[in-house]
């Protein structure tokens, strides 16, 4: 594996004008104060029995053996439930997808639920001998200190696999995603495979690369991965997925604004994490590659505050950047394409670990992302290739074409 990389992008963020800003972003249409966008919790199967879930929505189905089951879920949350009411089927088969390799299953009815584990991958088989409603809980062991991981801007190539393996291999728990994996042509299906197929959960707030693409794509991001906006919690931790990925008006109307007032309901929890895909602020002072709206700015730090969170963990700008501020420790962590090591030859890409500890307080470090060039072995990368034979960089480039075409 080749691991260090010693070519260099010349790559750069221009100031974005009007019309680049609404194509970056987008316009939601309806507002957030005519947001259709609530998941619905009561699920149909094939069988003719029907669910009610909580922390899941209802797939697609991308498993290999689909036609033997009766329904797919994905879990956007790190302990879901669900109740089936089996109506008059015999049998029910069902795949869960992204729950922790460390959570177990609760039922009401043991005797009658088999379930094999894959990695985050749940496949059951419930007997539905009784007329009784068959409950399933998914639940973590007690974890006094744990690791989480965060990252955003992957595309849905290899960088994308790489990034969740590293997240992995450094001990993480689960990866919160900062949106953006949808780059070029077959990335939402790449990405939809690789966060099933991982080996942690991983957490996905909506980018503004995945909300559109010639024209608004997030129904695609609302079936097959979660909702727009949730909280979750482990312990006295709570995390809130934002969305920042397009404007939107009012700010705390819709969706987003519900999910902050029951925050507000419930303040008692040691740390809030908040992650989303849009920074506070551009540290570049000749770019404006932020959330772009200081009205939005404004609310959503004032309502981050309301809810006694400290830190917003962001993408969209392909840097890694730690600063306070008004007030909120904004972390951009937004270089799962890898290419900041390529720009300076050396380990300056970085994912971010949370630290919990045994009160439910997060402290933050930053660890090389250390992708190996055969991550960057995909048509995406040839025109940079291209613009760099010649150069400096002659001999490493052919030692990219070389890893590439092996």
């Amino acid at each position: 594996m080749v691991t260090r990389r010693k070519i260099l992008i010349g790559a750069g963020l221009t100031t974005l004008g009007i019309g680049g800003y609404i194509y970056d972003r987008g316009l939601r249409l309806p507002t957030l104060h005519l947001d259709p966008l609530a998941l619905k919790n009561t699920f149909s199967l094939k069988s003719g029995a029907t669910a009610v879930g909580n922390e899941v929505i209802q797939t697609l189905g991308r498993d290999n053996k689909k036609s033997t089951l009766d329904a797919s879920f994905r879990a956007f949350a790190p302990q879901p439930s669900l109740t089936f009411s089996p109506g008059d089927s015999d049998s029910i088969s069902i795949s869960v997808d992204n729950i922790s390799p460390e959570a177990q299953l609760l039922t009401n009815v043991p005797s009658q639920v088999s379930e094999d584990v894959s990695k985050t991958k749940r496949r059951l088989h419930i007997r539905t001998k009784s007329a009784q409603d068959i409950e399933l809980k998914w639940r973590l062991p007690e974890l006094s200190e744990y690791t989480f991981a965060s990252i955003g801007d992957t595309g849905g190539d290899k960088e994308l696999d790489w990034c969740i393996q590293r997240a992995a291999d450094l001990g993480a728990k689960f990866l919160l995603h900062l949106g953006d994996f949808n780059y070029q042509e077959g990335d939402y299906d790449r990405s939809i495979n690789a966060f099933n197929n991982s080996p942690i959960p991983v957490y996905v707030s909506i980018g503004n690369h995945d909300f559109h693409d010639e024209g608004a794509i997030y129904p695609q991001f609302l079936r097959e991965i979660g909702p727009l906006n949730n909280t979750f919690s482990i312990g006295k931790t709570r995390f809130a997925n934002i969305d920042t990925a397009a404007n939107v008006l009012p700010y705390g109307a819709g969706q987003r604004g519900a999910m902050f007032e029951r925050m507000m309901s419930d303040p008692n929890y040691t740390d809030t994490v908040c992650f989303t895909h849009c920074p506070l602020h551009d540290p570049d002072p000749d770019s404006h590659h932020d959330m772009g709206s200081s009205g939005e700015r404004d609310w959503l730090i004032n309502a981050m505050k309301n809810v006694g969170a400290k830190t917003l963990l962001s993408g969209h700008i392909h840097i890694y950047h730690r600063s306070d501020f008004d007030g909120i420790d904004n972390i951009i962590v937004g270089q799962g394409l890898g290419h900041q090591d390529l720009l300076i030859n050396d380990d300056a890409s970085k994912i971010v670990l949370g630290h919990v500890d045994q009160n439910g307080a997060v402290k933050y470090t930053a660890e090389p992302l250390a992708m190996p060039l055969e991550a960057h072995c995909h048509p995406r990368i040839d025109p940079v290739k291209e613009s760099l034979r010649g150069g400096e960089h002659s001999e490493l480039i052919k030692i990219l074409d070389k890893v590439c075409q092996t």
